[in-house]
């Protein structure tokens, strides 16, 4: 009797043992598979984190290239602005109104014809 005692005392460590194992085994590939979606995981987020960051310099250049068109522009608008304030209009049209209509008609067509090869681009 103390000899099946002892017996089944080493059955029941084998099986713990055994079950332990088999327990230990399942968990290790698991956590193997997660590794391996997280590798894969990351690997994808550096090449979206390296886009980004090459998307972003792209548009800071281009962010600069606006802003030097911007000045350039708003340059060519003081100039005319300029220009208007040094002319009275108004008394030319009305001194001339067969000169003035030819000139504003003449200089809208020549603006309208720039708007179109702008956008046409």
């Amino acid at each position: 009797m103390r000899y099946l005692a002892i017996i089944g005392l080493f059955v029941l460590v084998g099986w713990g043992a055994y079950a332990y194992y088999q327990d230990t085994q399942s968990r290790l590939k698991t956590l193997q598979e997660n590794n391996a979606r997280l590798e894969t995981s990351v690997r994808s987020l550096e090449k979206v984190k390296a886009t980004l960051i090459e998307d972003a310099q792209k548009q800071a250049v281009q962010i600069q290239n606006l802003n030097s068109r911007l000045q350039d522009a708003e340059g060519y608008k003081d100039d005319l602005i300029a220009k208007l304030q040094k002319h009275d209009l108004t008394k030319l049209s009305l001194q001339r109104p067969k000169d003035m209509e030819k000139i504003i008609n003449d200089e809208t067509k020549k603006l309208f014809t720039d708007f179109e090869s702008i956008t046409a681009k």
